[in-house]
């Protein structure tokens, strides 16, 4: 017996100046050759999608591989632009009624990062820190909340990927474009090119 085939439904991209804007919008970029020195790509490529009224795909692509900007909202004006962090309404026995947020949490182990789950927070924890791009991090006892909009190490504890594995870390930047790096109180003077930042640590949480 033949099996229907399901077939992938057409899909209605929004295109051009309205794609574009919703990058320059979360990437806070105030003009498109702004964008178009930020991604690295001519003036004038930005300009034709608008006249031609095309999608631009790979300007999208990119955005959500870095940044891990929803898809949906990128090209089709859908959801939010990060729906890993959902918001939600609580009302305690006192009839106050909190604001909570949803985040993916991760587990750290031997280096690699697993997902498990979600972490519940009050959203005035981060409206105080102005940031919307969270995702929290368990390792050895502490939960880190990620800010991943920060992908560049200046002084502080982040969640880096180096040689391929996970670790949340203190780092300096020293001139030159060099980085000092506390391994557990031995420091590792690296090239910023020789890891990725993958955030910020914005709140650490200890278990007593």
């Amino acid at each position: 017996m033949n099996k229907k085939q399901v077939l992938l439904p057409p899909i209605d991209y929004q295109v051009g100046k309205k794609v574009t804007d919703r990058i320059r919008e979360v990437l806070d970029i105030k003009s498109v050759r702004a964008l178009a020195d930020h991604a690295e790509m001519s003036y004038s490529t930005i300009t034709t999608w608008h006249q031609r009224k095309s999608c631009p795909f790979d300007l999208a692509i990119r955005s959500h591989l870095h940044k891990g900007i929803s898809l949906k909202w990128l090209l089709l004006g859908e959801g939010t632009p990060y729906p890993n962090a959902a918001t939600h309404a609580y009302q305690g026995e006192n009839s106050e009624v909190k604001k909570l947020i949803d985040m993916d949490l991760f587990w750290l182990r031997n280096g690699k990062l697993a997902q498990n789950g979600t972490l519940t927070l009050e959203q005035f924890l981060l409206d105080e820190l102005s940031i919307t791009n969270v995702i929290a991090v368990r390792d050895e006892g502490h939960t880190y909340i990620i800010d991943q909009e920060a992908q560049q190490a200046v002084s502080g504890s982040y969640l880096i990927d180096f040689d391929g594995l996970y670790s949340v870390n203190d780092i300096q930047r020293l001139p030159e474009k060099q980085l000092a790096i506390d391994f557990k109180g031995s420091p590792l003077i690296v090239g910023e090119h020789e890891l990725k930042v993958s955030g910020k640590v914005v709140l650490r949480m200890s278990r007593d």
